[in-house]
Formats: C-alpha cells, structure tokens, sequence
C-alpha cells in the first residue's frame, strides 16, 4: 500500500542520492497526505506524476497525486559532476481511497532518525522505579500545564542511581486519535492539533527516557491501551522505540495489547489502561503472566482511565490507580468528576514498595 519498500526503485535510483533524500509525511482531515522532501538528484527530473510519487516513496499502482509544487536548480560537485537539489512537496491519496493505518505507521516511523548511542553507566542499587504516565490527554497545548510536576520528576530521577526503571505508557497519552479530534471510537471533542499534540509527547517523554538513561542502569518501557487513543498511542510508541533503538540499556514491550506486565526486582509490575477487565485482575495478570507472578515476592497493578487515585489491595495484588494532571475538560465537567490532579512515581527495593511520590 503504502511506500514501496521491497521496490522496483529503478526511475528513482538512477535520479536520487538516497543517503540526502529527507521526506516528511503529515495526514489531512480529508484522509490525504502532504509529502515534503528535499534531495539531491543526478538528472533533471521529468516532474511527471509516476516521477514524484516515486520520489516521494508512494507506489504508482496505489496512490495518485492531487496536488504537486515542486523545483530543482543545478549545482557542480566536484567529485560527482552536475546534479540538481530538488525540492517537492504533493498532496497524495490512494486510489480508492482507503488508508491502510499500519502501513501509515510504518511510513511515518521510517522517517524518525534514531538518537546516537550512548554507553550506560552501570553501578550497582537497590533502588527501582516505576513511573506510570497514564490519562496524559496531550493536545498541543498541554505541556505547559505539566511542566511543574516534570521538574519534580526529573529532580527525583536525578538523586538517586535506579538498578531498573519502568516508564509506562498507560493508554490516553493523546487525546484524540485523529485530524477530526474524535477518539478512537469516534466521540467528537474539541479540536485538537494532532501534530502539535505529538510534538508535546516527544518533548515530555524523550526528555523523562534522556534523564532515566544517565541515572538507571536499565528502562523498560511498555504501552498498554487507551480507550481515547489506540492509533496515536501506539504510534507514538513506536516512535520512541524506533528513536532509542541505538540504546543497549532500554528495552520495549509496545506490541498492541490491553494488559502487560514487567519485573522489577521480584516485583510484579502490572499495568492496564483500567476501562476492561475489572472484575477479574488477578486471575487474568496470575494466569497470562504465570511465570513471572510466581517469582514475584510483591505484586502490583497500575491503572488509570478514571482520573482519581485510588489503592486497593485485590488479595495478594495492590492496584495503584493513578490520578492525572490533566485539565478539566468538557466531558469530565459534565460528568462532575472532581479529583486531585496529580502524577505519581513509585520507589522500590529488591522485593518490596518503599515511597510512592506525588508530583
């Protein structure tokens, strides 16, 4: 569907430089997409359309051009002779209008240049760290209002050496899943940037994933599902696994999935958005993660969805809902929901809880 990948890139490789091609790919409300790229080419190119889509990594056979704006001027290399830098920027749609949302994710993923490895640090602690980022609803405006508690948080990830950190991406990072700023089922709320809202994330996280990496010998990060953003969050996701994907001590676990778990230490570390499963949370985490719950000498769940906390001990298993900094929107004004607004990050030895911290 999407971009050609095993590809018969014959026009485009005799034209292109691959190693200076830069594209950018952004979807518009009417389900286009805008493509932008800047490159240096070895011939004059024909500017046809089979040409531009070519360039623009888009299969001929599936996509057609809606609209094209594109230039090229000469320039001498010295070692290669004549070439062109060319710039182009088209509006594209399948033909037959139907988007493939996987292989969206994958084009738009291809495009995130990992970060430069660093080497770990590795020194020895008894310390390990939970930091649960659920019910964010990020929506281009939204850092702003968070930047307190991240201070705190980056405070706290600085003072002490972490043997092992989970960072979990607990479902409703964003706050639409779409460019019609409608959730995933299709509830319409109020308008909302995606690409603003996805640059908000990737300046909150990478900043919290940069710190957790100088000061903990391992991350593991996982992503369960939101009921606001299931396309989005797992792009996201994915974007942070393609952009670390250089770091030897950072680990993933973002396959589509509503229920996940990690050990830290010999603690069980559970986590799920919270809107599925309620009545049977130990036996579905006992029973889908039997080797790990009988290793475990301290088991616990992480929940959010209903933005207010709240600990209960299920039997031999401690569900930690977790509350939200988000601001009150119109839906939850309407619902009357009024909580304390916080996030949460929670400390622990080898086998036991030892400090939850508010931020």
């Amino acid at each position: 569907g999407y971009p050609f990948s095993n590809l018969d890139r014959k026009s485009v490789s005799s034209h292109t430089d691959a190693s200076k091609k830069a594209i950018k790919h952004v979807q518009n409300k009417d389900g286009s997409i805008t493509s932008t790229i800047e490159t240096v080419i070895n011939s004059e190119p024909n500017m046809s359309p089979e040409f531009l889509l070519e360039a623009h990594n888009y299969d001929p056979a599936k996509w057609k051009v809606k609209q094209s704006v594109s230039n090229q001027w000469s320039v001498i290399s010295t070692k290669k002779g004549k070439q062109f830098n060319f710039q182009s920027k088209i509006v594209v749609e399948p033909i037959g209008n139907e988007i493939d949302t996987d292989e969206l994710i994958n084009l738009i993923v291809s495009h995130k240049e990992p970060y430069k490895r660093e080497p770990p640090i590795l020194l020895q602690s008894d310390s390990y760290l939970v930091v649960p980022a659920f019910d964010t609803h990020f929506n281009g405006e939204t850092l702003k209002t968070y930047t307190k508690s991240l201070n705190k948080e980056l405070n706290l990830i600085n003072s002490e050496r972490w043997q092992d950190t989970c960072l979990i991406l607990g479902g409703d990072v964003a706050h639409v899943d779409s460019f019609n700023s409608t959730t995933t089922k299709g509830t319409q709320l109020e308008t909302t940037d995606v690409a603003r809202t996805v640059d908000e994330m990737e300046i909150y996280f990478e900043t919290l994933i940069s710190a957790i990496l100088k000061h903990s010998n391992h991350l593991q990060l996982i992503s369960t599902f939101g009921n606001h953003d299931k396309t989005v969050g797992y792009l996201f996701a994915r974007l942070l696994e393609r952009a670390y994907r250089n770091q030897p001590n950072m680990s993933f676990d973002i396959e589509p999935s509503q229920f996940k778990a990690y050990m830290l230490g010999r603690n069980f570390i559970g986590a799920t958005h919270g809107n599925k499963g309620q009545k049977n949370y130990v036996a579905n985490f006992a029973s889908r993660f039997a080797e790990m719950w009988g290793r475990a000498k301290n088991r616990e769940l992480f929940t959010g969805h209903l933005h207010t906390e709240m600990s209960k001990d299920l039997g031999g298993f401690v569900q930690r809902q977790v509350s939200t900094r988000k601001p009150t929107d119109t839906w939850t004004d309407e619902l009357g929901v009024v909580a304390t607004k916080n996030f949460e990050l929670v400390q622990y030895s080898k086998e036991e809880t030892e400090t939850v911290y508010y931020v």
